[in-house]
């Protein structure tokens, strides 16, 4: 059953049309829909629609419902890169490509870039910034890069191999080039997160039997250089309909009127496309906010509320969305303190993070000086102009000390290894002196060894690195603060029980990677400036963009939502834009009990065993064990 303005657009034909689908307005149903009656009531030859979707999981979804409702399959259905790819075989010998061409990505193609790079000594992350300025924005060839670009192209061509960008640089030049008469009738999906090169290539393709959806106030990519405002051009260019789909069959009253009192506050230029949504679902629940001390007090909330929900949602219905990855790192300890099943979803857990292992390798390097894997690392971090050869010789001198290898092999090298390897060593001598102070010590170790310089050459997301770094710096003064000696750290960092393989579980993931998703329980932690807007969006000035990701998040929730942040920072300006009748603000005290514990009591720990409580502030227990004093928050510990 379609409601008026969802039949509106399916019986909609002859002229270009845009559908601006709020969340949540059934717009998969809609399009389905859309394809039975082009093929049943217009006649169109499902072989000759092209649904062009955001994801591959999508245009699965798009292909299964036709299928199921229409009773026929598209031919051409999937992403713009899917289909693209499959558009350059077809048309190959337009191109000058063997119809054989394969795709190039993820390790094959870093290391080819870096080769490239390498040789014309030019910057890795610069350079892959280039490639997607030049061809998803179409930016016009710059003097620095540009040879190295034709280059790359070139060798993508010997290899027969495309990578992702290169596949919409050559759909562009086949569409530009040549008239395509494949398609009768174009639907494009997640029209808002489309970047100009695939904006261009609709508008080649296309004029008349075109039908896009989208809703540019969630667009949340532009850092990919999606284009929002091509919904804008798009109105220009095609002068279409517009059909407006603003009924929510997600999620519960209280949700759907923050959503709203979020986007009334846009100053977006297409603010009259904003769609006022409107609930059709019954909830008289409101949305949860709560203010917290600081980061650990939140985390542990978080997690005692998942294990109180436990018994009436399963646990893979409720999501933890962050802004940025590193806000998981206490989130996570909290939930592995409480034994809840949890998944890191679209990236790594904080632990198993690249830079977080690059700073500890030290560290485990210094407390066993047999740790190859760790010495391998470390020179690879600390030192320049040091290759796989030079450390695997290293590494044959020294036995099985990777440390005493390093000393003997410096009268081996030439006389700049040799330097960088006295170097090396003086760092870690200096880290090693502290390492029953680590915390005072290690900020200046990194600073020695120019961390900062290698995060800068090695990773295109540096800042968002170096956002996990600090988090992990912070973590390390806590434990020590708390007593923790480094090797106890170590211990504590691979001491983790949750099954991965677990459907139920809870999700934790950011907001970008929820987008299309949706959950019974949404918690958005760390509702703060700096955080959500972003610090570096509030650098720039991507405020609205930060907004649409507010909008994305809050409307993920079918039923439950909490909505926190620390009192140490300051909180979101996107919690002023909500009337405050609409949530629940509890208070902290209500929601982060006092301990049940008293001096004298003998308790548990996951990592120290048992122990003797010898004082007690707040929620902090001071504890004697076998392995000495320590302080530690009264949820990680257990009553004997």
């Amino acid at each position: 059953m379609l409601n008026p303005e969802q039949e509106r657009a399916v019986k909609h034909f002859g002229k270009p049309l845009l559908v601006v689908a709020g969340a949540g307005s059934g717009k998969t149903k809609t399009l389905a829909h859309k394809v039975e009656f082009l093929v049943k009531e217009k006649g169109i030859d499902p072989a000759r629609i092209l649904a062009i979707t955001f994801t591959n999981k999508a245009g699965k979804e798009i292909f299964d419902r036709v299928k199921a409702v229409a009773g026929v399959e598209l031919s051409w259905v999937g992403t713009f890169h899917s289909t693209g790819l499959k558009l350059i075989r077809e048309e190959s010998k337009y191109l000058g490509i063997r119809p054989n061409v394969a795709v190039f990505e993820g390790q094959e193609r870093t290391s080819l870039l870096k080769r490239l790079a390498k040789g014309a000594n030019l910057n890795l992350p610069e350079f892959e910034d280039y490639i997607a300025r030049r061809i998803e924005d179409l930016q016009p060839p710059g003097a620095k890069f540009e040879n190295l670009f034709q280059q790359y192209l070139k060798t993508l061509h010997e290899l027969n191999v495309l990578d992702f960008t290169f596949i919409m640089y050559y759909v562009h030049k086949l569409v530009t080039s040549k008239k395509i008469d494949k398609f009768d009738f174009v639907l494009i999906d997640e029209f808002q997160d489309t970047n100009t090169i695939q904006y261009e290539i609709v508008k080649a393709l296309e004029k008349q039997n075109v039908c896009v959806v989208g809703d540019p106030n969630q667009c949340i990519y532009e850092w990919r250089y999606a284009r929002p405002e091509n919904i804008l051009r798009f109105n220009t260019d095609f002068n279409p309909d517009v059909i407006k789909l603003e009924r929510n069959y997600r999620s519960v009253p209280a949700v759907i009127y923050i959503a709203n009192a979020v986007l009334s506050e846009s100053q977006a230029q297409w603010k009259d496309l904003i769609p006022v949504l409107k609930p059709t679902k019954s909830g008289e629940q409101k949305p949860v906010l709560v203010a917290f001390n600081k980061e650990d007090e939140e985390a542990l909330y978080i997690a005692s509320q998942i294990e109180n929900l436990r018994a009436s949602t399963e646990l893979n219905d409720i999501a933890i969305l962050v802004r940025t990855s590193f806000v998981t790192d206490s989130i996570e300890r909290a939930l592995q303190s409480k034994k809840i099943p949890y998944r890191v979803v679209g990236t790594v857990k904080f632990f198993e993070r690249a830079e977080v292992k690059d700073v500890l390798c030290f560290f485990k390097l210094l407390t066993n000086p047999y740790d190859k894997v760790s010495l391998e690392r470390a020179i690879k971090i600390a030192t320049r102009g040091i290759g796989e050869k030079t450390i695997e010789s290293i590494l044959k001198i020294g036995g099985e000390n990777a440390i005493a290898g390093c000393k003997l092999a410096i009268n081996t090298l030439d006389e700049y290894k040799a330097k960088e390897m006295e170097q090396f060593l003086r760092s870690l001598s200096y880290l090693y002196q502290g390492l029953n102070n680590y915390n005072e010590r290690i900020v200046r170790f990194l600073g020695m060894i120019d961390f900062d310089g290698y995060l800068q050459r090695t990773y295109k997301d540096y800042e968002d690195r170096l956002d996990n770094v600090k988090e992990l710096l912070k973590y390390l003064n806590q434990k020590h603060s708390e007593g923790y000696t480094i090797q106890e750290v170590l211990s504590e960092v691979g001491f983790s029980e949750e099954d991965e393989e677990s459907a139920k579980a809870v999700k934790i993931m950011t907001i970008h990677a929820s987008k299309g998703l949706e959950f019974k329980v949404v918690f958005l932690p760390r509702l703060e400036e700096g955080i959500l807007p972003h610090e570096k969006s509030m650098r720039f000035n991507k405020i609205e963009e930060e907004l649409r990701l507010f909008y994305v998040a809050v409307t993920r929730a079918r039923e439950i939502l909490y909505m926190t942040y620390c009192k140490n920072s300051k909180q979101s300006r996107f919690l002023s834009y909500i009337p405050r009748q609409l949530i629940n603000m509890q208070a902290q005290s209500a929601s982060a009990p006092r301990t049940h514990l008293k001096i004298g009591d003998l308790v548990s720990h996951q990592l120290f065993g048992q122990g003797k409580v010898l004082g007690i502030e707040g929620e902090k227990i001071t504890v004697e064990f076998k392995v000495g004093k320590k302080t530690i928050h009264h949820a990680f510990l257990k009553k004997i």
